[in-house]
Parts: structure tokens; sequence; C-alpha cells
């Protein structure tokens, strides 16, 4: 069965940004059996709807990092890599989206 990445998140306020992709995670982990270490790939908001939809990220114009998308720094926020894809760290293609949407700029 297929995870259901759902729709994306666009949350103004990072607290509560931070507890959304926290239940994601926990909702994700329950359902694997395991823990989990997430990445996230930070990128435009076009790349992200279609890599999402694709479960792909090869081929995106991004920047993968370990940074919480609930603090952003500014200079990719500023660069148009405001969108993010959270997924499991040992993932590949088909990835399981664990949450996606718009960060905030730290």
């Amino acid at each position: 069965m297929l995870w259901d990445a759902g729709d994306p998140i666009e949350e103004q306020s990072s607290e509560i940004l931070k507890l959304i992709l926290k239940h994601r995670k926990s909702l994700y982990t329950t359902r694997l059996g395991k823990n989990v270490t997430l990445s996230f790939v930070y990128t435009t908001e076009v790349a992200a709807r279609t890599a999402v939809s694709e479960r792909d990220i090869s081929g995106v114009i991004s920047q993968v990092s370990d940074v919480s998308p609930d603090e952003l720094p500014a200079n990719t926020f500023d660069a148009g890599l405001n969108w993010f894809i959270a997924f499991p760290s040992n993932s590949s293609t088909p990835i399981d989206v664990v949450g996606w949407g718009k960060a905030i700029r730290a």
C-alpha cells in the first residue's frame, strides 16, 4: 500500500508547521513499524508538485538538507527554493512523501 502524501502544508506559523510534520512523521513511523529520519528537498512550487505526484525527486532542481522547513535559511528561501518535500532519508525512487508544502523563512 502506497503512503498518501496528502495535500500541501501551507502554514504561516513555524510552531504549527513543526507540529504538523511531527504528526505526519508519527503516522508514517506507525505505518512502517520503525523510526525514520527525515530529509528535506527544497525546490520551487511547480517542481514540488511534480515530484510529489511522480514520487520522484531525481529530476528537480533542488537542495537536499536536514534543515526543517519551519526554519529554512533565508538564502535558500529567497533563491526560490521555498517549497519542501519531507521523505525518509534512506529512500530510493519511488519515494514516500511524508509531508510537503511551503517552507517558512528563518
